[in-house]
């Protein structure tokens, strides 16, 4: 039931309801039935369409947007206005001999018309209640759908930033090949070619299945292999149940990269990258563990202003995930460890 449908709903029950209340206490025990039901169709008419015309007025000036004091003007002025009108339906709708023996004095006749105020402010006090609700869910509706437009146009952007910065690192492994092996230079073009190929389709979601970004991450280790050779040893460890799950893209690739450029490539002797996704207390968990250190890979980061790539991820975690996310980067025994976790009721 729409908004439209309960405010006529509660039109049409609450003047039913005073239209019955105003026949039982202000006509007469003796009046006939004719009399009665000309008495409780004319107030329930009338009531309908002075209070819906009292709607129309206050949706066109909007009170709630001016001061405190018009805003409780409005509902003042509409009650008394409306009490006076009922006050004068009551005086046609009463005998002249009953008028006569009960309405002698001014106060006689003003106590009537107060009666008649209190009998419609009811009216008045929900009706704007019922309003204020509904402006309060409107607001917060627009709230809401601005703040998701937000939210996307940062991921968006991070994701922009990220495409370049991702690309650069595989276009400079195809440069240093270039000298030693035009053969395998060739074939590392045709494995930038399919990472493209797979970044432009998963990158275009906000979520991409796990399945797809370890093809993304197993193209760019290809393609770092041949540049790194006998430097760089990989291996994988996927729980296969994980893999239809879904997870940010060029997340875990992200990770991958950080572990190459920052470690493995200012190692003599290279090292190994192990690539770990597993369930663990209802979460996630994406794991790269890469040989080095975090001293080490901290003073290269400070020393080419690198690392946007991590603060990019740590953006987009937050920002998807409302902060139920995390990306965490810790030293284990001569191993650099960095964790991504995304709460499983998250990940469909």
């Amino acid at each position: 039931m729409n908004l439209r449908q309960i405010y006529w709903l509660m039109q049409v029950s609450s003047w039913l309801l005073i239209a019955m209340m105003a026949s039982k206490y202000t006509i007469e025990e003796d009046a006939t039935y004719d009399l009665l039901f000309q008495y409780f169709t004319a107030v329930f008419i009338f009531g309908l369409f002075a209070t819906h015309t009292y709607k129309l007025f206050v949706d066109k000036y909007q009170p709630e947007d001016s001061s405190v004091q018009t805003f409780l003007l409005f509902p003042l002025i509409g009650n008394i206005i409306l009490g006076f009108l009922f006050f004068v339906l009551d005086i046609k709708f009463t005998s002249s001999e009953i008028l006569k023996s009960n309405y002698n004095t001014f106060g006689d006749y003003f106590g009537l018309f107060v009666d008649d105020i209190w009998v419609t402010t009811p009216w008045f006090f929900f009706f704007h209640i019922l309003r204020y609700v509904t402006q309060k869910q409107t607001m917060n509706e627009k709230m809401i759908s601005m703040e998701k437009m937000l939210i996307k146009s940062e991921l968006d952007a991070l994701k922009t930033q990220l495409h370049p910065h991702f690309f650069f690192n595989a276009l400079n492994s195809i440069k240093a090949l270039m000298v030693i092996d035009h053969h395998e230079a060739r074939e590392a073009v045709d494995q930038l070619s399919d990472l493209l190929r797979l970044s432009l389709n998963i990158g275009e979601s906000q979520t991409v299945r796990v399945e797809e970004e370890l093809k993304l991450t197993k193209a760019y280790l290809f393609l770092e292999k041949i540049r790194f050779d006998k430097r760089l040893m990989y291996y994988f460890d996927i729980d296969e149940k994980l893999i239809n799950k879904m997870i940010i893209p060029i997340s875990l690739s992200t990770l991958i990269e950080n572990a190459i450029k920052h470690g493995i490539a200012k190692l003599k002797n290279g090292g190994e990258v192990k690539v770990r996704i597993f369930e663990e207390d209802e979460n996630l968990m994406m794991q790269v563990i890469n040989t080095g250190n975090l001293v080490m890979q901290d003073n290269v980061k400070r020393q080419d202003g690198s690392g946007i790539g991590l603060v990019n991820l740590k953006k987009r975690l937050e920002l998807q995930y409302t902060g139920e996310a995390s990306l965490k980067i810790e030293e284990i025994e001569d191993k650099v460890v960095s964790t991504i976790m995304i709460p499983l009721a998250r990940t469909w």
